[in-house]
């Protein structure tokens, strides 16, 4: 993992702390989450890979702890407003003397300077005052936010974690740690560079909703279907938009589906809207779009999601459906890339969700072992052996014969007599000679009267024959592997 051995320190804060924290994590850095004490908020929703602990800051005691862990740890996010860690003399003038090395990423959403700085805010605001949200809405109408994604996480948790990288990055040559001033209303405009560079080539002279990129162009945009789903269309190139119109399929990219069907109706499909290019007006006739918008929406109309994504299925025509969460995991391109990690990973999720969340390399057996997915593979091997077990002691006995019904009564020995509930001790020499059992029962081995003594037994067997047989075998699996990769 490219950030294995750094430690952060996540102040626990809303969405975009959080966020960075976890990109963090995911990339192997040791990240502790600081909460407060008594904070009732579910901080679990972005808290994969993280650890916890719970401090009180406003006490002396509490900001002790918290000095104490900055003095070893490479990273702080602090997501609190200007002026905050100040008061509780945990400010970045603080910190950093006493561990030079100390990255203090202060993650806002307006900056630690400046009007704005110590007020409230959320993403909407964030992005209306970065410009971005002017440009976003449909003709007409108010413009709205892309949810709580842009500035939020875009332009505040993304950011951060790349500010963060930088300075990692930079201490490598310097030695000395930074401040970072990460804020999401100078993120989300960063992102924005491209609206702001091409402001001058008319890809935004038209009103919000009217231009080439924001919905006006019926080419770059979605429409609704007969079973109420919908599709996604970006035929931009004159290329593509001809594909649209009415696709073709590249050779080799036909499914063995559609042939068939050709050959069984010897026609060609209609791919495509079905649509004459010579019947409509061209393509960037921007006085054209609202007709043409109309005219492909009856079309999109006509037809459910899967008859359209069977249409444009292996054509540059550049269609998708618009597939909502439940859909996402099960779509055949997510699924042949493993996209999308569920938590319906049953047990062998869980156990690498935990075993993935030790860190690894402060222990010694992580040292012993090597990589994190090395031990991870090591401890499966173990679990495999146990399983094993458990299914070798899960198989039931055969079932005793009593011999003596085999014996005709003539030959019945008389000297042994027969317990009247016709239960039976495991035998043994000295008691058939001493009459109290049956002789041929006490050498094939009879019922028990104590089932917990035959129990016991049993697994004491199971175990101690089968264990010095399954750990090598355990040891071998893990070896094979090591020695594979």
């Amino acid at each position: 993992m490219a950030l294995r051995g750094i430690s952060v320190l996540e102040l626990a804060g809303l969405g975009p702390g959080p966020y960075c924290g976890m990109v963090l994590a995911d990339f192997g850095a040791h990240v502790v989450r600081v909460d407060r004490l008594g904070d009732l908020r579910d901080l679990g929703v972005l808290a994969r890979a993280k650890r916890s602990l719970a401090v009180d800051l406003k006490r002396p005691q509490g900001a002790a702890v918290l000095r104490r862990l900055c003095a070893r740890t490479d990273v702080v996010l602090e997501p609190f407003r200007p002026g905050v860690m100040e008061k509780l003399q945990l400010g970045p003038e603080i910190l950093q003397k006493e561990n030079p090395k100390l990255i203090y990423a202060r993650l806002s959403g307006f900056g630690q300077s400046g009007r704005f700085s110590r007020v409230a805010g959320h993403d909407i605001n964030y992005l209306a005052l970065s410009g971005v949200l002017s440009k976003i809405g449909r003709n007409g109408e108010n413009p709205f936010p892309p949810l709580n994604l842009l500035a939020d996480f875009g332009g505040g948790g993304l950011m951060c974690t790349l500010g963060i990288l930088m300075a990692l990055f930079e201490r490598t040559r310097s030695g000395k740690g930074q401040v970072i001033d990460a804020n999401m209303v100078e993120g989300t405009a960063y992102l924005s560079s491209f609206l702001w560079k091409t402001q001058q080539i008319g890809l935004w002279d038209q009103p919000q909703g009217q231009n080439l990129l924001d919905g006006g162009a019926p080419f770059y945009t979605t429409y609704k279907t007969a079973d109420g789903g919908f599709m996604a269309v970006g035929a931009l190139e004159p290329q593509f938009y001809k594909l649209l119109i009415e696709a073709v399929f590249q050779e080799g990219n036909e499914s063995n589906i559609t042939i068939l069907l050709e050959l069984f109706y010897l026609t060609k499909i209609k791919r495509g809207l079905g649509l004459r290019h010579d019947e409509l007006p061209p393509q960037m006739s921007m006085s054209d779009w609202p007709e043409m918008k109309k005219r492909f929406a009856d079309v999109f109309a006509r037809k459910t999601k899967a008859e359209w994504c069977q249409i444009f299925d292996g054509t540059d025509a550049c269609v998708t459906p618009v597939l909502t969460f439940e859909e996402v995991a099960h779509h055949d391109h997510n699924k042949e890339r493993g996209s999308f990690i569920t938590d319906e990973q049953g047990l062998g999720g869980a156990l690498g969700y935990l075993l993935g969340a030790i860190d690894w390399a402060h222990l010694e057996i992580g040292r012993v072992l090597g990589t994190e997915f090395q031990v991870m593979f090591f401890f499966s091997a173990l679990v495999l052996a146990l399983c094993f077990i458990i299914h070798l002691c899960s198989i039931p006995e055969a079932p005793l014969r009593d011999v003596s019904k085999d014996i005709s009564p003539q030959q019945a020995p008389q000297d042994f007599p027969l317990s009247s509930d016709k239960m039976y001790q495991y035998g043994s020499i000295e008691k058939a000679k001493n009459h109290s059992v049956n002789p041929e029962l006490a050498l094939q081995g009879e019922k028990n009267k104590n089932p917990a003594e035959q129990v016991r037994c049993k697994f004491f067997f199971l175990y101690s024959g089968k264990i010095p047989f399954l750990l090598p075998f355990s040891f071998f699996y893990y070896s094979l592997f090591c020695l594979l990769i």
